[in-house]
């Protein structure tokens, strides 16, 4: 099992972002990566373990996008 670690400091935004994601965690489409997602304070800590080093990579590309478009929305004027 690989796995990569982020920390994303989100701020004031952490919150909204932390629980738009929340469906997307329960409803992962693979099986290949486990994905695990913390909130502490203004920080959000994304977790991806998975079986091999292209299913890292689909995951954390998936996910990281998914932080950004989230943060996107929140912060849009």
């Amino acid at each position: 099992m690989i796995y990569g670690e982020f920390e994303i400091e989100l701020g004031e935004h952490a919150d909204i972002v932390y629980n738009s994601l929340l469906p997307e965690l329960r409803n992962t489409p693979s099986q290949r990566s486990d994905i695990s997602l913390a909130l502490e304070g203004g920080t959000i800590k994304l977790k991806v373990e998975a079986d091999d080093i292209v299913s890292l990579r689909a995951a954390l590309n998936t996910w990281l996008r998914l932080v950004k478009i989230a943060y996107d929305m929140v912060v849009i004027k």
